[in-house]
């Protein structure tokens, strides 16, 4: 499934949140959300273990006209990770493995360059391996996957770097079993969802009723079908997609998981704060990797998000102020994150985000000449990456602040994921907005599209945020 982001990388921007938030501000989120046009999905607000809104939009299947609500069932993606995360820690709790352990640990004929992987190497995405070895619904069996993943080339020495990679949690949804003899369903069942009261989550849950599916459509409008419409092995995803991404739930489900996170009802609190920890930088921006969580802000925010080119999930916790969000769509039109960016926004700060007026421009039609030079610069870096040009780029049209706050290292590790995503792509579409100009680049191997929105001050290059959506 993709990583879809919704993340400022780069910025200087934070929120600092330890109270609950004022109950006008939920009033200001509804009517918010009302004043939307052509919503499809949930969201749901919880704080202080109460249910502050839930509102449902569009239909689920647009065919049957059944609309979306809070017991729909709906692939929540990449969220899966940090399910397979928390069943790791409680295997560590009851003596039954070690996130210190190592592959070797688990199989044989482990290749010399992966010999040293541990399990809190592919918690925490730093054990080197890429983030995808074929597609999500190819038949490919438990040896088979381990036999790809074993003849993967690493991206790094392990522990040395960052790369969201789906092949390693799929590994550790191989260990899980390994380990307890159950498949990854009947053990998340037992011991995950059903003392967390998530009635009907799961890959094929017998409690769940799947007539209740939402179809994901297309930008167009055309029906994706549902998960179980897809190449499975069974009653569960082939490897390829297991315990990496496609576990699907209600957004009931999902604030049930928010009351098991705030009462510890599967892990005991030293072994939660263990897996929100934030071990691996992310790259830039105060994004670290935890176990299967992305932690913001020293912990303020503990975040994942998920889906694949239609459908898109997200859920945020936010412990000091002990509050949740959870939303998903099943229509690819809908820009998920930009609403929950702006749902945050309301609640932290009780003001509507200021509304952007981006107009379509040509590259050339950027002023100032340092302006443009600066863009011209970024673009060229992105389609044709290399150390010393980064250097350029970074001395030359980074400003002095956006150098302090992250440092040339975090820039330049930054920018070479970024043009890595892209694989040379053209830019498509460019947008102006005061002081910012936002491109528009296809990401071809994730079948999305990468909108860089870039921040200037002086002219120099100051912040950029990042969002990346299917097509």
């Amino acid at each position: 499934m993709l990583h879809l982001l919704a993340v400022i990388l780069l910025s200087g921007q934070a929120y600092s949140q330890g109270a609950p938030f004022p109950e006008d501000r939920f009033e200001m989120v509804e009517s918010y959300l009302r004043e939307q046009q052509d919503l499809s999905g949930v969201f749901v607000l919880g704080q202080q273990g109460k249910v502050r809104l839930s509102m449902a939009f569009g239909d689920a299947d647009r065919k049957a006209g059944r609309p979306f609500t809070e017991n729909t069932l709906s692939t929540i993606g990449s969220i899966t990770k940090p399910f397979t995360a928390t069943a790791i820690l409680l295997l560590e709790e009851r003596g039954k493995l070690s996130v210190n352990d190592k592959l070797t640990n688990y199989f044989n004929n482990v290749p010399k360059d992966k010999e040293n992987i541990t399990l809190h190497h592919l918690l925490t995405h730093s054990a080197g391996f890429p983030g995808a070895i074929g597609s999500d619904f190819e038949a490919l069996d438990k040896d088979g996957f381990i036999k790809r993943a074993f003849a993967e080339a690493l991206l790094f020495e392990p522990g040395t770097a960052y790369e969201y990679s789906n092949v390693g949690y799929s590994i550790l949804g191989i260990i899980l079993e390994k380990v307890t003899g159950q498949s990854y369903s009947d053990f998340m069942a037992e011991n995950i969802f059903k003392p967390a009261g998530m009635e009907t989550a799961g890959y094929h849950n017998p409690k769940a009723d799947y007539t209740q599916l939402a179809h994901g459509y297309w930008a167009d409008g055309r029906d994706w079908g549902t998960l179980h419409d897809k190449t499975w092995d069974g009653k569960e995803p082939y490897w390829n997609l297991k315990a990496n991404g496609g576990l699907m739930m209600s957004a009931k489900d999902m604030y049930q998981w928010y009351l098991a996170l705030r009462h510890h009802k599967i892990l005991k609190p030293e072994t939660l704060k263990k897996q929100i920890t934030p071990y691996v930088d992310e790259g830039g921006g105060g994004s670290y990797y935890g176990y299967g969580y992305a932690i913001f802000n020293n912990g303020e925010s503990i975040e994942h998000n998920g889906g694949n080119p239609v459908f898109s999930a997200d859920f945020r916790w936010y412990p000091k102020a002990d509050a949740f969000l959870f939303s998903a769509t099943n229509d690819a039109n809908v820009r998920l994150f930009r609403h929950n960016e702006a749902i945050v926004h309301i609640l932290k700060t009780g003001e509507r985000p200021a509304t952007v007026d981006w107009q379509e421009t040509e590259l050339t039609s950027i002023s100032p000449a340092p302006k443009l030079k600066t863009v011209q610069s970024f673009i060229d870096l992105l389609q044709h990456h290399q150390p010393a040009k980064a250097t350029a780029f970074i001395d030359t049209h980074c400003s002095p602040g956006v150098i302090e706050r992250n440092g040339k290292e975090k820039l330049m590790a930054s920018l070479e994921r970024l043009s890595h995503d892209i694989q040379q792509q053209p830019v498509k579409a460019i947008f102006t907005a005061g002081e910012r100009v936002k491109l528009v680049i296809e990401n071809p191997e994730q079948k999305a599209v990468m909108f860089f929105t870039i921040g200037f001050k002086d002219n120099q290059f100051d912040s950029l945020s990042v969002e990346m959506e299917g097509m």
